[in-house]
């Protein structure tokens, strides 16, 4: 029986491979709702799907795993691979969760506490690069839209005005414990959204988020040798943390620009090189662009177009470890667009001692 092909995660999710973890997590929640088992009694069509979604999120979700993911796919993952092993709950036992329990204990429901340091959310762009950047390496700059702490509350997210009091419900711990599907688990308080404080007057500047949108312009060193959706990783550049937790961290999805002349083929390059017909018959020299510059080769006698001329080492630089690459130039025979009298005869001529095979 032949092996079932897994959809790719992006698609699952109807979201692009750009997207931020909160438009994945929006995602998630509406699909989710959709196709639970408790709406859909009895549909093992919506079952089925209820799981794709869930592992789907189960991958995205996290940094290291989606990182992972858009390396290598699917093959990224070993014969085995269970995405929600550090999740907390078995992925067999959809049907036996409500929506809130499922929320959160996968996460997506719980609101973590301001009071403890939460991580910022990863930040995920593409930027294009011109092809010989792609192939050389270079720098280049990069302004990234990133949520920083808010200079008017640093922060706090709120005015001031009124001093914050300690949570009644939690006592100030911001978490709440409770039995769900037989496992004791902490859970954000309801009351104070998990920060363990009964807030004052929200922040007039940032609405009480504590953070606002700035951009920073880096410089990014890419890498030589880099490929069209290659993902250069830009550790602290996400989103600022919250309560003294660290920055997320920024994600480069690499388009590369094409190029007039050169093709890319792995770690070699290929190029079209116009020849007449006299030169491809009588060989001879001819010019071939590379990285470099023009160089001089020599064409062999009864060159055929389309045929491939190597040039060893002249593709894309060594890097890590490995060789260089080829650069193979693609014969491309052009018969002059215009004859005057003198040439046609002669061709004519040719054509005589010469018939088509």
């Amino acid at each position: 029986m032949a092996r079932k092909t897994k959809k790719d995660y992006y698609e699952t999710l109807r979201v692009p491979r750009t997207a931020s973890e909160r438009e994945i997590k929006a995602a998630y929640r509406k699909l989710a709702r959709k196709y639970h088992p408790d709406v859909n009694a009895n549909d093992k069509a919506a079952e089925e799907k209820f799981k794709e979604v869930a592992e789907a999120f189960a991958v995205l979700s996290d940094p290291e795993k989606r990182a992972k993911y858009d390396r290598g796919g699917h093959e990224a993952f070993g014969a085995g691979f269970d995405p929600f092993s550090d999740i907390g709950f078995d992925s067999r036992n959809f049907g036996m969760q409500d929506l809130s329990e499922l929320f959160e204990l996968f996460g997506a429901g719980a609101r973590r506490g301001r009071s403890r340091a939460r991580r910022g959310e990863d930040l995920r762009m593409e930027v294009r690069i011109p092809f010989l950047d792609a192939v050389r390496g270079g720098t280049i700059e990069v302004a990234l839209p990133r949520q920083q702490p808010c200079p008017s509350c640093g922060g706090a997210g709120s005015s001031g005005e009124q001093k914050d009091t300690e949570c009644p419900d939690c006592r100030g711990t911001g978490r709440r414990t409770q039995q769900r599907l037989g496992v004791q688990v902490s859970l954000a308080c309801v009351r104070c959204e998990g920060t363990g404080r009964s807030r004052g007057s929200p922040c007039g500047s940032c609405g009480g988020s504590g953070r606002t949108l700035a951009q920073e312009r880096v410089k990014v060193r890419v890498p030589e040798g880099v490929q069209d959706g290659d993902t250069v990783r830009l550790a602290g550049k996400g989103e600022s943390g919250r309560s003294g937790g660290r920055a997320g961290d920024a994600y480069l999805i690499v388009r590369v620009e094409p190029h007039p002349q050169f093709r890319r083929d792995g770690s070699d390059l290929v190029c079209d090189v116009s020849v007449g017909i006299a030169k491809a018959a009588l060989g001879g020299a001819i010019d071939v662009p590379t990285l470099e510059g023009r160089t001089t080769i020599q064409l062999p006698p009864g060159t055929r177009s389309g045929q491939k001329l190597r040039l060893k080492g002249k593709g894309v630089p060594s890097s890590g470890g490995k060789s260089a690459g080829d650069l193979y130039a693609v014969i491309q025979i052009a018969p002059p667009k215009t004859l005057d009298r003198r040439s046609r005869e002669l061709l004519e001529e040719f054509a005589r001692l010469n018939p088509a095979p």
